[in-house]
């Protein structure tokens, strides 16, 4: 999955020492007893507030969640959703919900009576890092990997919204090692709480600040902070949970979707994300090329998207810096009528530049093909029209 979804921090201010002092330490509980405390919690309900500033401009979101903890998939019901200091409507109006269970992921918004369908990968590794190493962490003065899903960001992917490009708001996100540093106790919404301040360990990564603030009796994160930065934007998260019930008892069909809940008349749009370029092409309608990519870039995602649009989706990232190609096959004609045109192959296209980020589009037969590289660099395009003159040899 990539919630995508897309996290973590400088070491406390004045502080350049790893971990906590023993006098600091004599509050934290030893490793096996936070495992055991940690393994008693089941099940969550909360009303969870989110405040996330993208480049200075902030959003606030309250959810009122349902969560199942202890599992590698995601298993979360979103039953109500309110955005405020954002001129968008929120994804998923009153009486709407998201529903995450394993490796599928299900919203509906009665406003626009559309039902997203999204299949996402999950990571089922026993290495991810828990609340609980992430104690043992500070008392050991050891770095350890960012827990996940990645703390300050909701762990459900955003589905996709409908633009011409088919391209949605989700960033490249580099994780990597952190140091943890433990800073004493404080109270959150009336209950006691670990605060641990993780720090990035390599520059590379896309971590900047990240604080966390454990409840003490189960080692659930109740809020965290998170400062970071992807694709040349700059992120803050504070997530904070409230009226928090620990363990509650859900209703059997909890985290599966019910057929009376959604009308007939719904639209669905089905999202799916895939390992490699092949097994894309093999699902999608659209023809998929086989792009000629340079040295140094790996496939991040490959996706597809249903309908309205039908939309296919591959990505590229550098396995360096943050440097990604994006090629994007479109059902329709869109936006290729603009810009400064360019040739390629038999066909002419045009070049343009907004957001940082340059693009060479084209449409053949009602399909609409794209090329995108971020960040846009001028002195790049013999590359940029190198990949696209590959796209149109492959489809």
């Amino acid at each position: 999955m990539h919630i995508l979804v897309i996290v973590a921090l400088i070491t406390v201010s004045g502080c350049s020492a790893i971990g906590v002092s023993s006098s600091e330490d004599e509050g934290l509980p030893s490793e096996d007893e936070a495992a055991d405390r940690y393994a008693t919690l089941d099940t969550v309900n909360a009303t969870v507030t989110t405040v996330r500033t993208r480049n200075e401009k902030t959003t606030t979101i309250v959810t009122q969640k349902r969560e199942r903890v202890h599992s590698f998939a995601y298993f979360e019901r979103v039953i109500s959703v309110t955005r405020a200091e954002e001129t968008r409507p929120p994804r998923v109006g009153e009486d709407g919900f998201i529903i995450a269970n394993g490796s599928t992921l299900v919203s509906y918004d009665p406003e626009s009576n559309e039902l997203h369908r999204m299949s996402f990968q999950t990571n089922d590794s026993a290495t991810e890092t828990t609340y609980p190493e992430l104690l043992a962490a500070a008392k050991n003065n050891h770095p350890v990997s960012q827990p996940t899903p990645t703390p300050g960001i909701s762990p459900l992917p955003v589905v996709p919204q409908k633009d011409e490009s088919g391209e949605n708001s989700s960033s490249a996100y580099r994780g990597g090692n952190v140091t943890v540093v433990y800073n004493g106790t404080e109270t959150v919404d009336g209950r006691k709480t670990y605060r641990l301040e993780l720090a990035p360990v390599s520059e590379r990564i896309s971590l900047q600040s990240q604080t966390l603030w454990l409840d003490s009796e189960y080692l659930f994160p109740i809020k965290r902070h998170t400062e970071f930065v992807a694709n040349g934007d700059a992120y803050e998260y504070t997530v904070t949970y409230q009226n928090i019930t620990f363990n509650p008892t859900f209703e059997p069909g909890t985290f599966q979707l019910e057929s009376q809940e959604v009308p007939d008349s719904a639209q669905q749009i089905q999202f799916n994300t895939y390992e490699s370029r092949a097994a894309l092409a093999n699902a999608a309608s659209l023809p998929v090329p086989n792009p000629d990519i340079p040295a140094g870039f790996e496939l991040a995602v490959a996706s597809h998207r249903s309908t309205d649009p039908e939309v296919a989706m591959l990505r590229y990232e550098s396995t360096s810096n943050d440097t990604h190609y994006r090629i994007g096959i479109l059902n329709g004609t869109q936006n290729t009528t603009t810009g400064t045109p360019v040739q390629v192959g038999e066909y002419e296209a045009r070049r343009t530049q907004t957001n940082r980020t340059v693009r060479i589009s084209w449409s053949v037969n009602g399909t609409t093909y794209y090329l995108s590289r971020f960040p846009a660099d001028t002195a790049d395009d013999s590359t940029l029209l190198r990949i696209a003159r590959s796209v149109a040899d492959t489809t």
